[in-house]
Formats: structure tokens, C-alpha cells, sequence
């Protein structure tokens, strides 16, 4: 199975917009209409695409990681 994963990165109207890194590390966006998302997407959410079948999925576990990793950082920035 071949997929990539993508950032919501926020939602404006019925348009999702999703950042994609490539290799490079150059940041790439797609507008993508929230009809062709999962139902309860959600801006920060991380979505797989599967490549074969080109759908989306929420990936819970990504999201949280992700979510975790950033809240980390902010607290080690923050503290005192």
C-alpha cells in the first residue's frame, strides 16, 4: 500500500487547505474540497491518502503524536 500524509492545515468555507513536505523540505499546499475528506476532519488533523484507492483518512495516531510533539515544544520554550 503506497500513501502520503498530509497537514490540515485550516478549512475556509468547503475548502481544505492540506500542507504536504516533500523530501526537500519545501512546504506544498492543495486545496482540496471538504466533500472528498472524511466527515469529521478537522483543522490539525493528519490525513493519510491512500494512492491507490484516492481516499483520505484521518490517522489518529499521527494526529496525536504530532499534537504531543508540538505541545512539548511549546512547553520547553515557554518554561521558566
Amino acid at each position: 500500500m503506497s500513501y502520503k500524509i498530509y497537514t490540515v492545515d485550516r478549512i475556509e468555507e468547503n475548502i481544505a487547505v492540506l500542507t504536504r513536505y516533500d523530501d526537500d523540505s519545501d512546504e506544498h499546499e492543495y486545496n482540496i474540497p471538504v466533500c472528498d475528506l472524511p466527515e469529521n476532519v478537522k483543522e490539525s488533523d493528519m490525513l493519510r491518502f491512500d494512492t491507490e484507492t484516492n481516499t483520505y483518512a484521518i490517522d489518529k495516531e499521527k494526529t496525536s503524536q504530532t499534537k504531543a510533539d508540538l505541545e512539548e515544544r511549546f512547553r520547553k520554550l515557554f518554561k521558566k
